[in-house]
C-alpha cells in the first residue's frame, strides 16, 4: 500500500518519520514554517500551508511543538479543517495534553473529519532505527484503514482505545523507559565500583535475557560517558538553553516532569508504586544537581558523582568469598 501522507510538522521526529516514508515509496507532501531544504533534498514535496497539505494528501500526520501551533494547524484559517475534507483521516502525534486534542477533536468531528490520537514513544534516533511504539486511540475503522502506512515509519503500531487512551499509553511506556534508564545506570555503577570493565560487560549482556531497549541505547552512552552527540540535534538545542540560564525543555529536565505528571496520576488512580517513588526521586535529584542536560542516560553521572572509585577486582572477589561463608554457616 503506497498513498500520498500529508506530514505537518517536520521538526526532528516529524523529518525521521518522513524518511521512512519516503523511503517505503510513498509520497510525502510537508509543512513547516522554515528549513524545509533537507526534508526536500530527502525527496519530500513542501506544501504551502496546512491546507494546502490537507487538500493534496490522501492522510495526514501531524507532529506539533504545543497547544497554539496544534489550534493553527488544525482549525485556524489555513488549517486541515479548512480544505474542507469530510473524508480525511488526521492522525495526531503531537505530545500535548489531552484537553486541547479533545478540543480540536471536536472541531474535527464538526467537520466531518476523522482524527485520531496516535502518541509515539521513541525520538528520531528510534524512528530511524524503526523500533519506536505507536499508540493510537479513537476510531478502529480509520486506524485499521491507515495502520499500514504507521507502520511503514516503524513497526511496533497498535490500537490501544478510545481517543485519549493513546496519550495514557504513553505515560505507561515513559514509566518503563526511565524505570530501565535508571536500572541499567545503577547495573553499570555497580560494575564500574567492583572494577568489573563497563565495555565489557556492555557486551555481555547484550542480546542476553538480561538485556533491554534501554540498555543496549542508552547504556552504550553510558560506557563511553558521551551523551552530547544523542540526538545531536535537539541535543544542541537543549545545551544553547542550558547555556542561556533557561530551563531545558528536552533532556532529564523534561522526563521529570512527565514523571512528575505521572506520579500525580498514579497517586490518583490509587495502587502502590514503589519504583515509580524511588525512580521520581531519583531523577530529580539529578536533575537539582545540575546532570542530564542531553538525554536521561546521564543518570549514571549523578550516581558516579565524586569519581569512578573501582575496588579492586581481586578484593572484590575476596569480599564475595567472605559472604558466601556467612551463608553457608
Amino acid at each position: 500500500m503506497t498513498a500520498t501522507v500529508g506530514l505537518i510538522g517536520i521538526g526532528n521526529l516529524g523529518f525521521a518519520i518522513a524518511k521512512n516514508l519516503l523511503e517505503a515509496g510513498h509520497t510525502v507532501i510537508g509543512y513547516r514554517r522554515t528549513m524545509m531544504e533537507k526534508f526536500i533534498a530527502a525527496g519530500g514535496i513542501a506544501g504551502t500551508s496546512p491546507r494546502d497539505v490537507a487538500e493534496r494528501a490522501d492522510v495526514v500526520l501531524t507532529s506539533i511543538p504545543n497547544r497554539e501551533a496544534l489550534h493553527e494547524v488544525i482549525s485556524g484559517p489555513q488549517g486541515i479543517l479548512a480544505a474542507g475534507r469530510k473524508s480525511l483521516c488526521v492522525f495526531e502525534m503531537s505530545t500535548v495534553s489531552l484537553k486541547e486534542k479533545l478540543a480540536e477533536k471536536a472541531a474535527a468531528d464538526a467537520a466531518g473529519v476523522t482524527m485520531v490520537d496516535c502518541t509515539i514513544s521513541g525520538n528520531p534516533v528510534y524512528i530511524a532505527a524503526r523500533n519506536a511504539a505507536v499508540f493510537a486511540g479513537g476510531d478502529r475503522d480509520a486506524f485499521d484503514r491507515w495502520a499500514p502506512v504507521l507502520r511503514d515509519f516503524t513497526d511496533k503500531v497498535t490500537w490501544v482505545g478510545p481517543f485519549g487512551a493513546g496519550r495514557l499509553a504513553k505515560f505507561v511506556a515513559l514509566y518503563l523507559v526511565a524505570v530501565h534508564t535508571l536500572a541499567a545506570a545503577e547495573a553499570f555503577e555497580l560494575a564500574t565500583r567492583a572494577g568489573l570493565d563497563r565495555a565489557a560487560m556492555f557486551e555481555a549482556i547484550k542480546g542476553s535475557n538480561a538485556t533491554s531497549v534501554m540498555l543496549e541505547s542508552r547504556g552504550a552512552l553510558m560506557v563511553d560517558r558521551d551523551y552530547e552527540d544523542y540526538d545531536s540535534d535537539k541535543r544542541r538545542e537543549t545545551k544553547a538553553r542550558h547555556a542561556k540560564g533557561e530551563v531545558p525543555n528536552r533532556g532529564m529536565a523534561n522526563r521529570v516532569r512527565q514523571i512528575d505528571r505521572l506520579g500525580k496520576l498514579a497517586e490518583a488512580l490509587g495502587g502502590r508504586y514503589p519504583l515509580l517513588d524511588a525512580m521520581g526521586g531519583a531523577y530529580n535529584e539529578a536533575v537539582t544537581g545540575g546532570f542530564g542536560v542531553y538525554d536521561i542516560a546521564e543518570v549514571f553521572e549523578y550516581l558516579m558523582e565524586g569519581g569512578e572509585q573501582a575496588a579492586e577486582l581481586a578484593d572484590v572477589l575476596d569480599l564475595m568469598e567472605q559472604m558466601d561463608a556467612v551463608v553457608e554457616r
